[in-house]
């Protein structure tokens, strides 16, 4: 088993990760709040009947694609109204609004987009160590393989952001944080979710029984005995009232909703499978190859502005490129491979694929190795500009 003092060290590294992609996205979100459309905002708040900054974080996330104008508003609207009822309220003021709506804001871009997909890859892995408990009686290595998997992804991975919400959100509870990640993790509305938890509590409690009777079959030590206590705790953690369970009980329940995969059409009677995978509640195909990603944020970059759709793009681009060398390609074959994805994928027509890359090259060889991933990224979105936003498109 995973010794203590390497989880909480694994927690640490996570929440320290979180603190600095807050930071980020906190000074991002300020940023492009000044930048909003004063006219569209206010559309929107009429529209919605919401605070004017409610409806600008509502315009930025809709604009990224995340989820509707609608949903972002009920969100925000939903925690004033728990605050206010928990005595917390936010005062009604310009600046106090902005402060709370950037900070709910960034809630809502971590869990709808940097949980999701890391959370989707996580999952795979255990998913496939989940596969060897539809037995009666696994192995003990399989259910001791599950247990190291779901402790280390529960306890180093979700609770930490867990921890990081309920500071956030003064006088919250664990049901509180199973309606803020609950949905973004499964994909299911609000009401179906809520309605679904006490199936899915008595799954998860099942799942940790089995692997009990598993180790209760190896040999006896201190390391079995203390792990079947800690089995134990986490089994009667779920029995308690929604509102009432500990951070290490909630992030166990929400690893345990998390969807897996069903290519093979079998079903566990402990492991809980969805399918499909959904984004904004529309059916997509499931995103795996870094050009998925960014034919989605060239799509979705379209619907931007000047500086604001730049440093979007150059953002999503530079991930894109950093993915790719990750995987062993140089510099100048991702520009090159980028732009050919774009031309079949945007269905664009005569373009002269063979003089742009050969432009490319040369501006790539003419900077320092540091600077080639800058220059990369920028080739990149200035094809995109000039040939996709253009008029080369074949209508």
């Amino acid at each position: 088993m995973i010794l203590d003092p390497d989880l909480e060290q694994l927690a640490v590294d996570s929440r320290q990760r979180l603190t600095r992609e807050f930071a980020e996205k906190y000074v991002n979100l300020n940023e492009r709040m000044r930048r909003v459309p004063v006219e569209e905002a206010n559309k929107i708040a009429v529209e919605l009947s919401c605070p004017l900054q409610v409806a600008m974080m509502a315009y930025i996330i809709n604009i990224d694609g995340i989820m509707s104008l609608k949903e972002v508003v009920d969100i925000l609207t939903q925690e004033l109204r728990r605050r206010t009822e928990a005595g917390i309220s936010v005062p009604n003021l310009p600046g106090n609004i902005q402060e709370f709506v950037i900070t709910e804001g960034r809630w809502i871009q971590h869990n709808y987009g940097t949980l999701t997909r890391d959370l989707e890859l996580k999952v795979r892995e255990l998913s496939n160590l989940e596969s060897s408990l539809d037995e009666e009686q696994p192995p003990v290595e399989k259910a001791v393989s599950v247990l190291e998997a779901r402790v280390k992804l529960a306890e180093t991975f979700i609770a930490p952001m867990v921890q990081a919400w309920l500071d956030d959100h003064q006088k919250a509870n664990s049901e509180h944080v199973l309606m803020a990640f609950g949905p973004a993790i499964t994909k299911w509305k609000r009401r179906t979710l809520k309605g679904r938890f006490t199936q899915l509590r008595r799954r998860n409690q099942a799942l940790f029984r089995l692997i009990r009777s598993a180790l209760q079959t190896a040999e006896d030590s201190a390391t079995i005995g203390s792990t079947i206590a800690r089995i134990d705790e986490l089994i009667e953690g779920l029995e308690v009232p929604l509102d009432k369970m500990d951070v290490r009980a909630t992030s166990h329940f929400l690893v345990h909703i998390a969807p897996r995969a069903t290519g093979r059409g079998d079903m566990s009677r402990t492991v809980v499978s969805i399918a499909p995978t959904t984004r904004g509640h529309k059916t997509e195909p499931d995103m795996t190859s870094p050009f998925d990603f960014l034919e989605r944020d060239v799509r979705l970059g379209g619907r931007r502005k000047g500086e604001d759709r730049e440093d979007y793009l150059i953002e999503r681009i530079e991930r894109v490129i950093s993915v790719l060398k990750y995987t062993g390609t140089e510099v100048d074959d991702c520009v090159k491979q980028c732009v050919l994805e774009l031309i079949d994928r945007m269905k664009l027509k005569d373009i002269p694929v063979d003089k742009i890359v050969d432009e490319a090259q040369e501006r790539l060889a003419a900077v320092s190795p540091p600077e080639r991933d800058t220059v990369a990224s920028r080739l990149v979105f200035e094809f995109v500009i000039s040939h996709i936003y253009g008029d080369h498109r074949d209508e």
